[in-house]
């Protein structure tokens, strides 16, 4: 089928327990506009010329999708996390991340709070990070207060001021098809192939948290539009 491409869960992570990788090397690229993922279609940010990685997408629907079965609203958020200077490795997101948790879980008494983000290196050669963070939508439902942690923390450790996108998330409903698909798209942006690989030969080029679902029916209807959910 054109414009498609079909994504085996089971094939891009063949196992999703506590002892998997939170975050590996990128191998598979998809150059569609839409993915079958599991039993579901949905759009993406790429088409011909510009991919996305399989690996990045899976587990973008594997984070969302746990926190949906545990949470009834979810929102999700979108920051981008910068550097003065170019690291190997990615230890110093790593203790951004443990630091921010950390204050997050005290502001608003939660243990689940998911997480993505996908290390970029282009034009300026030391690296960003794009980062997604869900939280339970029922106690947050506007990211202000979030974002003002986010940058406290990043000022905290010496970093620079994050950079905060326009229209930066979205509250998704459980079995809402159009704001999960809005945010998925969104989050796509996430696994573009452009950016990455630059790093030492041991640090992967994305990370995420390790929710685990509660097995529920399925959580979203099959989302068939494509390019409408705004700016990336």
């Amino acid at each position: 089928m054109r414009g498609y491409f079909i994504i085996s869960i089971e094939s891009v992570f063949p196992t999703l327990s506590n002892t998997n990788p939170i975050g590996s090397t990128v191998r598979r690229v998809v150059n569609a506009e839409r993915v079958f993922l599991g039993d579901e279609c949905l759009a993406i940010n790429a088409n011909e010329k510009h991919g996305c990685y399989a690996e990045i997408l899976a587990a973008l629907k594997h984070q969302l999708d746990a926190m949906l079965s545990h949470h009834c609203k979810v929102l999700f958020v979108r920051v981008d996390i910068r550097q003065h200077d170019y690291s190997g490795d990615n230890k110093p997101m790593a203790d951004f991340m443990r630091k921010l948790k950390k204050r997050l879980v005290r502001r608003y008494d939660t243990n689940h709070i998911g997480h993505l983000w996908a290390r970029e290196v282009e034009k300026a050669k030391h690296q960003h990070y794009h980062l997604i963070l869900m939280l339970d939508g029922r106690k947050v439902q506007h990211p202000a207060k979030l974002i003002e942690d986010v940058e406290f923390v990043a000022d905290s450790w010496g970093l620079p001021k994050p950079f905060t996108p326009r229209n930066c998330y979205t509250l998704i409903k459980r079995g809402d098809a159009g704001s999960y698909g809005k945010a998925f798209y969104r989050g796509s942006y996430l696994a573009k192939t452009r950016g990455k690989g630059y790093k030492a030969t041991t640090a992967n080029n994305y990370g995420r948290s390790n929710i685990q679902p509660i097995q529920r029916p399925a959580l979203t209807e099959k989302i068939r539009g494509v390019s409408e959910y705004g700016e990336i």
